[in-house]
């Protein structure tokens, strides 16, 4: 108990020591609240015009970093845009120099093609005209095999006539 004693002793001391700095320190935040009241007062009004255009200054430049990161950001992707594009542009390029070799191969052997063509019209011309003119000489050599059978017929007929009569004659 002796003990008990002893350290409700030392804590009274301590709280009675406790009570005198916080009125001590309640003494020193009024002094200090009354200095920056006069702070205030001679140049506060300047002092805050300085804090605002500093904070004023701060803004900006955190806005123009923004502004530059985010240029930063759009320039490198744009660098990497313009690789991509150029090798496209090299590879597209290759592509129509090889389109055009072959357009004019194509071009070449359209012309051949229709060089043939030609030459094939006029032999399919001249054998239609051959046909034509073949055409032309059987109906010719059928119109003279009809007029020479109906010859041989009449000189049969004749024949007939004279065989008949040399038989009744005799």
């Amino acid at each position: 108990m002796a003990r008990i004693e002893v350290l409700e002793g030392e804590i009274a001391t301590a709280t009675a020591e406790l009570e005198d700095l916080e009125a001590k320190s309640g003494k020193i935040e009024d002094a200090i609240k009354e200095l920056e009241k006069k702070i205030l007062e001679i140049g506060g009004s300047r002092l805050l015009k300085q804090r605002s255009t500093v904070d004023g200054i701060k803004l900006h430049i955190n806005l123009a970093n923004d502004e530059i990161t985010k240029a930063e950001v759009a320039k490198a992707k744009a660098e990497k845009d313009v690789v991509k594009h150029a090798s496209a542009i090299a590879g597209n390029a290759a592509a129509v120099a090889e389109a055009d070799e072959e357009i004019k191969q194509l071009e070449t052997q359209l012309r051949e093609v229709n060089e043939y063509l030609e030459e094939l019209n006029e032999k399919v011309e001249a054998a239609q005209a051959a046909a034509e003119n073949s055409k032309d000489d059987l109906d010719t050599l059928k119109t003279q095999l009809e007029a020479k059978r109906e010859e041989i017929q009449e000189f049969r007929k004749k024949e007939v006539r004279a065989l008949d009569a040399d038989h009744e004659r005799y």
